[in-house]
Formats: structure tokens, C-alpha cells, sequence
């Protein structure tokens, strides 16, 4: 676990989050440093393969905001390296309460590589965190394939997969 100082009381994530905005949009070398820390602290390597700290601190309704902030400002390889420790467990992360969110911050700055791989993954499952009350994720995996033109015609098939819309209105 995390030590308790970066997320209590309340105050002291807020003022970390806050640190990485400022940090971020001043293009300070101090902001990626600053990043990849937290996570490091927030997110602990798993020893166990079968387990993924990040998905357990994004299910945390403590640890979940920090992650979310450091995923606003943290490099394209950072954010490969967080969604190698999701691959394989998307559709519950989508399906979480509040791990969701944390994947929506991901795809919001995501490089085209990791959403693609997204898409492959939770691309048929789309339907699911729908059904569960969470639109954001269409809506964040949709915004990112937006950004990567490439990834827009696979994005177009997977979301009529969600409407039900017969397979020939897809064209080639």
C-alpha cells in the first residue's frame, strides 16, 4: 500500500494533484519526476503475475484520483507502461465503479499504440459498461480513436456492434 501521507487527510491529494497541473503546464523536468514518484508509490510492483496494482489502486476511492491526475500528465511511455498492468483485464476495469474512470484518463492521453490495443480488447465488450451505467468509456475510447485517425474505421464497426446495426451498413 501506498503511504498514508500522500492520501491523508483529503487535502494532501489535492494538493498533489494540483502540484502535477502546475508542474505540467509549466513543462517543468520537476513534473515527470514528480509523476512517475506517485505512481511508483501508488502503484507498487505486483510480485504475484496473476495481480495488477494499478487496478487495484484504480478500484481505491483513495488512490483512484491521484492515479488519475498523474495519468493527465504523464508521458506516452508512462501510459504504456500503465496499460501493459490493464491488458488483459480491460472489461473489468470498464466495469468497475470507479476503476472506469481511470481508464477513460488513460484514453484521453493515450498514444494511438495503446489505443488500438484497447480497442482490440474492449472493443466487442462495449455493450457491458454501458449496461452498467458507465458511457464515458464508450465516450473516451471513441474521443481517442477521434485523435488516431487510423483507429477510426475499426471504432465505427465496434460501436454499430453496440447499436445492433446490421453488419453490411459498415461497408468494406
Amino acid at each position: 500500500p501506498p503511504p498514508p501521507a500522500l492520501l491523508s487527510p483529503a487535502s494532501a491529494s489535492l494538493c498533489l494533484q494540483g502540484a502535477l497541473e502546475v508542474l505540467h503546464r509549466s513543462q517543468s523536468p520537476a513534473g515527470p519526476r514528480l509523476c512517475d514518484a506517485l505512481i511508483g508509490h501508488l502503484v507498487p510492483p505486483s510480485t504475484a503475475p496473476h495481480e495488477s496494482a494499478l487496478e487495484a489502486g484504480l478500484q481505491d476511492p483513495k488512490r483512484s484520483r491521484l492515479l488519475e491526475a498523474a495519468m493527465t500528465v504523464g508521458s506516452a511511455e508512462c501510459l504504456r507502461q500503465l496499460f501493459r498492468q490493464l491488458k488483459g483485464r480491460l472489461r473489468g476495469v470498464a466495469n468497475h465503479h470507479l476503476a472506469n474512470h481511470g481508464l477513460q484518463r488513460l484514453l484521453d492521453h493515450a498514444p494511438a499504440d495503446v489505443v488500438g490495443e484497447v480497442l482490440s480488447e474492449l472493443g466487442p465488450a462495449l455493450a457491458e459498461p454501458l449496461a452498467r451505467g458507465h458511457p464515458g468509456v464508450l465516450t473516451a475510447l471513441m474521443g481517442a480513436c477521434r485523435r488516431h485517425p487510423p483507429l477510426q474505421q475499426q471504432a465505427l464497426r465496434c460501436l454499430f456492434q453496440v447499436g445492433h446495426a446490421p453488419p453490411s451498413t459498415l461497408g468494406p
